[in-house]
């Protein structure tokens, strides 16, 4: 709850992220590892040691960033994105082209199509007729 309180996040919002069940706060039940472990994986700037008996701070420190945040967090640098836009725009660019003529060509061979049922039935007609 006092983490609660110093971010300014509701209890209605904390269940809703977290999944626990309304009033679990309040029970006084024990927390339970699989309860700490969806928590944690949410609000990941919430210390674990702090749940332990001790002296461990609420919150850790960006020096202290666990390992599964670390995998996301890298530097960024503008000129590789820049480089990485460019290129998928060329890329989009060509998809684009090729959508265009496959659809030119498919609209050539529905109209084939169209010319040889209509061919097929003219025939079939003639054929009626003629005998």
């Amino acid at each position: 709850m006092e983490y609660l309180k110093y971010k300014g996040i509701s209890k209605n919002k904390f269940y809703l992220k977290t999944g626990l069940s309304v009033g679990f706060l309040d029970s006084g039940k024990s927390l339970g590892v699989d309860k700490l472990r969806e928590i944690l994986d949410i609000y990941h700037d919430l210390n674990p040691a702090w749940f332990l008996p001790g002296d461990a701070p609420m919150l850790i420190s960006d020096n202290e960033l666990n390992e599964k945040e670390k995998q996301y967090i890298r530097p960024i640098d503008i000129s590789d994105l820049i480089r990485k836009i460019e290129e998928l725009s060329v890329q989009l660019g060509a998809q684009i082209n090729e959508n265009k003529h496959l659809h030119e060509t498919n609209q050539r061979l529905l109209a084939q199509i169209d010319d040889l049922k209509k061919s097929c039935s003219n025939d079939v007609q003639h054929g009626i007729e003629d005998k």
